[in-house]
């Protein structure tokens, strides 16, 4: 069983360090000093812990959103000592240099989630249990335990893990070579400019000079010439004595090259855009900066956030219940283009009134006016623009008259005298 810390050192002060192949020890405080190292992790922790936390449920497959009131405290400040925006960036950071976040989960009697902490992740060891139900020893930052817990009660948050370990690999050990030669050379562009020389090479002395004689001519030549502000001075050599340059520029000792090439190794750690760190190279993806905004926050943001959310709304929520960070409120366009896809909505019918109001921070408008959806008169569903004709329904012959069992029957046996015609017998004789 491996000790509370990682394979190496927690600190450069506990001079535990590992040594890198380029001389430098390197830890997860010391990689911070590379700038490079330091605004990755930066850019994407202040990214995703200024993200809205938003809480949900899903009835009968239809997501709902719950109000500030029904939400739990948690969900929008997930402890009494810290704000949301410093919790999250802490958990992030975590991820980031050690590649575990441990959340300690404090319960109320009801067993339901009252607060969270986020333990320093060199703090906490994981005892590996048959079936994945592990076991986490917390100790102090002197090594001391102070308790062991179980899955209820801490939650492990892993970033890149290898089959059959259950500890995630820390970005830092895994590019500590790539982090120590950028230290190495940011100290040697430091070291260069300290004790480098406009005049750097050999003097050349026509004669034998005595060895004090040549101490005192390089003495006298470097108090000259040595340091920043004495660059570009005019030297002035006597008694026969010649300069040789021999020293290579920086640029011809690709030092420059190098220190780029360190910054662009570690974007491509962190997975973040080369142009957000080296301000010399040029961003070939996207026409837009939004697009370049779309790209950073699918590739480098969303599999951060997509960890946290699965593992917070798996494990701390009940039920069909889920959080999800607002990833549109950093994609938020301009004025103008917001409104217009919001009409394209609107008139679409798939958002009313009241939605939209809600994506801009807006009360829904009274009476429940803004609940109703809307959609253009003149679509149909496609293939059936051509109706054919239905044909008309044939008349039915009017029913059998009913005799009125009031009426006289001579009445209605009398035949219709108009409609009789005159017998030639009937007539008078005599006429």
């Amino acid at each position: 069983m491996s000790g509370l810390t990682s394979d190496w050192a927690r600190d450069v002060e506990s001079g535990s360090s590992l040594r890198t192949a380029s001389g430098r020890r390197v830890s997860r405080r010391s990689s911070l000093q590379m700038v490079s190292v330091y605004a990755c992790q930066s850019l994407i922790a202040d990214a995703v812990a200024s993200l809205p936390v938003e809480h949900y449920t899903k009835i009968n497959g239809r997501k709902e959103s719950f109000d500030a009131i029904r939400s739990p405290r948690w969900i929008r400040q997930p402890n009494p000592f810290q704000t949301s925006y410093e919790f999250w960036f802490r958990v992030i950071v975590s991820l980031l240099t050690d590649g575990n976040a441990f959340l300690y989960t404090l319960r109320n009697d009801r067993g339901e989630v009252a607060a969270l902490y986020c333990l320093h992740p060199q703090n906490v060891h994981i005892v590996d249990g048959p079936l994945g139900d592990n076991s986490y020893q917390v100790s102090d930052d002197q090594g001391a335990i102070q308790g062991t817990f179980d899955r209820s009660q801490i939650l492990h948050i892993s970033a890149f893990t290898v089959p059959g370990a259950s500890r995630g690999l820390s970005p830092i050990d895994m590019a500590r070579e790539a982090i120590g030669l950028g230290l190495v050379a940011e100290e040697f562009g430091s070291r260069f400019f300290e004790q480098g020389t406009t005049m750097a090479g050999v003097i050349e002395h026509p004669g034998t000079p005595r060895p004090d004689e040549a101490r005192l001519l390089r003495d006298m030549f470097r108090k000259t010439h040595s340091g920043v502000k004495n660059s570009h001075s005019v030297g002035v050599l006597t008694g026969g004595a010649s300069f040789k340059p021999i020293t290579l520029s920086p640029e011809q000792a690709q030092f420059l090259e190098t220190r780029r090439f360190q910054k662009t190794e570690i974007a491509l750690l962190y997975r973040v855009p080369a142009y957000l760190v080296d301000s010399s190279v040029s961003s070939t993806w996207g026409t837009g900066i939004e697009e370049q905004n779309k790209f950073f926050v699918d590739q480098t943001l969303m599999p951060w956030i997509v960890r946290i959310e699965q593992s917070v709304s798996t494990f701390l929520l009940p039920g069909l219940q889920y959080i999800r960070f607002n990833v549109d409120a950093r994609l938020r366009a301009k004025t103008k283009d917001r409104y217009e896809s919001y009409q394209v909505a609107l008139n679409n019918g798939f958002l009313n009134a009241d939605e939209i109001r809600a994506m801009e921070d807006l009360a829904p408008l009274p009476k429940k006016l803004g609940q109703r959806y809307y959609r253009p008169l003149n679509l149909g569903i496609v293939g059936d623009d051509e109706k054919k004709e239905e044909p008309k329904p044939a008349v039915a012959p009017a029913p059998p008259a009913v005799p009125d069992p009031n009426a006289d029957p001579t009445t209605e046996l009398a035949p219709d005298v108009t409609d009789q015609k005159e017998d030639p017998s009937d007539a008078n004789p005599t006429d």
